[in-house]
């Protein structure tokens, strides 16, 4: 009896806090403003919450009611009733909602404003039309989101921007990517990010990147070779597979000898090319000399191409900026001369 009790005590503890969640989250409240939905918010702030009339073209109000529009609502596309091709957003807008705009099938083109700071979880998932995307500008934007870009099979490009630091989980999904630059600011790509990139032939990972998550490349069959920074100190299961396998021998994860990522191809049976690594090996001969310093000054001077790609930064940059630069050259001189230890 006690013990029935002890379990009925439990459900209504449980209970009580399920109700609590659910009182606690208020159904959110809309406005009209023309053809306008605004979601507003327990603060008064407004959102743009949904499209009630006929164009397919839409350039969203920066201003309602005398008051600054924060963003987009999670949900917006469930609230309207055209089928959307283009979108303009306003500089003002610093948010993107959760689902946003999932399932847009027909939306092909929309801006991203230099003032957006997050972008919510599969915001642009599902949009099939959407052919490419420029983030660049979008410098306080840190993330981009869970399934964000999943399922976009006409996606064929997208510029990052510079400050941006993770990829999250399945963001890039069975799109239609032909290449990717990732900026050096990002040191993680999430679980199976780029699963099923059929398409994906180029990828340039970060020099900072540390992380690559379990079946991040996944299926992403086009690809041949792919450079995996000294900095990376992670990698998930499955994130080559199949392509890496050698018995496929489709693809070959070029990398430096002794790295983790040697190790992780060498343990997990992957097709993989080890470079003997000589740090401040400008001229890449395979010792680090005077010559070097040479070579690293006609290059700040344009006098000399040392090349720009991570596999040559993680080699010739000595100071851990990912540049080259005339202080990788002033210590490998105080290297030669003795006044340091090791470069």
């Amino acid at each position: 009896m006690k013990k029935i009790i002890s379990v009925l005590l439990v459900l209504t503890i449980v209970l009580s806090a399920l109700f609590a969640s659910f009182t606690l989250a208020k159904a959110a409240t809309y406005i009209d403003y023309g053809d306008w939905m605004l979601e507003v918010n327990d603060d008064n702030t407004y959102y743009i919450g949904g499209y009630t009339g006929t164009d397919t073209e839409l350039e969203f109000p920066e201003k309602a009611n005398g008051k600054t529009i924060k963003g987009v609502s999670s949900h917006f596309f469930d609230n309207c009733e055209t089928d959307i091709t283009a979108v303009v957003i306003p500089d003002s807008f610093t948010i993107i909602g959760a689902y946003a705009f999932s399932g847009c099938a027909a939306l092909e083109s929309v801006n991203i404003p230099s003032s957006l700071t997050k972008i919510g979880n599969m915001a642009f998932s599902g949009c099939s039309s959407l052919n490419n995307i420029d983030f660049s500008s979008a410098d306080s934007a840190s993330q981009i989101p869970y399934g964000c870009f999943s399922g976009c099979s006409s996606l064929s490009s997208i510029v990052l921007p510079e400050k941006l630091t993770s990829i999250g989980d399945y963001a890039f999904s069975n799109s239609a990517l032909q290449s990717i630059d990732i900026p050096d600011s990002v040191t993680s790509i999430g679980s199976y990010s780029f699963n099923r990139c059929s398409t994906l032939t180029d990828v340039t990972l970060s020099n900072g990147l540390v992380s690559i998550g379990e079946g991040a490349f996944y299926y992403a069959s086009s690809l041949t070779s792919i450079y995996v920074p000294i900095s990376v100190s992670s990698i998930g299961l499955y994130a080559f597979y199949p392509m890496a396998l050698q018995n496929d021998g489709s693809m070959a994860i070029d990398c430096y000898a002794g790295t983790y990522a040697a190790q992780y191809a060498y343990e997990n049976f992957l097709n993989y090319t080890a470079s003997d690594f000589v740090k401040g090996d400008a001229d890449n001969n395979g010792v680090t000399n005077i010559r070097d310093v040479t070579y690293i000054q006609l290059y700040r001077a344009d006098l000399y191409e040392i090349g720009t790609d991570p596999k040559t930064i993680d080699r010739v940059d000595v100071t851990g900026d990912y540049k080259v630069t005339i202080r990788d050259a002033t210590q490998i001189q105080l290297f030669r001369a003795g006044l340091i230890d090791s470069l």
